[in-house]
């Protein structure tokens, strides 16, 4: 049952741009962006018990890396996801080695505070345009192809989905998911089977950081303009109630939540003014 029903989603996306509009098209980009995101989170937050409250802010960090990359320096956008994923993997490893040892309550203030320093540091440097932002950041190429259109784009970002899924649940089907599924038992337990629990959280808090570095590049070159405003404490809020919204503890829920959620909101916004 569970595969006719993959099955069926996975066509249902595939077909989506041949039946319908731009707008359309253009809000499930939205979607398989953010899906992307809460993906990190559901691992993150779901599986591992760490609240965070900065994913936006590692989104913003591989946005504004490959935007820098390939507008100042006319790199490559391949070229810049590499970058955007190395720089996004050693802030993530810097901040959670940081802050990963508090307990309670502190560690998700502690990522409140990092997410607002990072998204004012963006508004505050020069070289990344101040909150102007960055524009005319090029769009991605395969080959001779350029995926500059809203439909062109719209398979990449699917598959990368579809690609950020399977990695996921088979981290979870693992000997070290099985490690991760035991962070919510304390220290104690992981360290009765000869696991630490700071190393193994400070492992997943990378891997979605990753998770919001892909999405952060998608971003930039699906958008072709960066500013600070949508890498906020506000945002990551808003994907913290994605994850929730299609389930904490479900892979499956990252896309459920991301398109309930901005369904929603692109629903009000029509709904509201009337």
């Amino acid at each position: 049952m569970r595969a006719l029903i993959a099955l069926a989603v996975v066509l249902a996306i595939m077909l989506i741009p041949q039946l319908s509009g731009r707008f359309t098209v253009a809000l499930m980009n939205d979607i398989g962006i953010s899906s992307l995101v809460v993906l990190g989170l559901v691992l993150l937050t779901g599986v591992g018990g760490a609240t965070s409250f900065g994913q936006a802010a590692f989104v913003g960090i591989a946005a504004y890396a490959t935007g820098w990359l390939t507008t100042v320096h006319g790199a490559s956008p391949w070229i810049g996801l590499v970058f955007a994923l190395m720089l996004t993997g050693v802030s993530s490893a810097l901040i959670g080695w940081l802050t990963l040892r508090l307990k309670g309550h502190f560690l998700p203030l502690s990522t409140i505070a990092w997410g607002l320093s990072i998204a004012l540091l963006f508004g505050n440097l020069d070289g990344l345009g101040r909150h102007s932002g960055l524009s005319n950041i090029p769009a991605i190429r395969l080959g001779p192809w350029s995926l500059l259109e809203t439909k062109a784009i719209y398979y990449l970002i699917w598959a990368l989905v579809g690609l950020g899924y399977w990695l996921g649940r088979n981290l979870l089907d693992s000997r070290e998911g099985r490690a991760i599924r035991s962070l919510r038992g304390g220290a104690i337990l992981l360290a009765s089977v000869g696991a630490d629990a700071f190393r193994v959280r400070l492992a997943l808090f990378v891997i979605a950081a990753q998770y919001a570095g892909v999405a952060g590049w998608l971003y930039a070159h699906t958008n072709r303009f960066v500013s600070p405003s949508p890498f906020d404490v506000h945002a990551s809020i808003n994907y913290l109630l994605m994850a929730l919204a299609g389930g904490l503890g479900q892979l499956a829920g990252a896309l459920v939540g991301s398109g309930l959620v901005l369904l929603l909101k692109n629903a009000l916004q029509d709904w509201l003014p009337a």
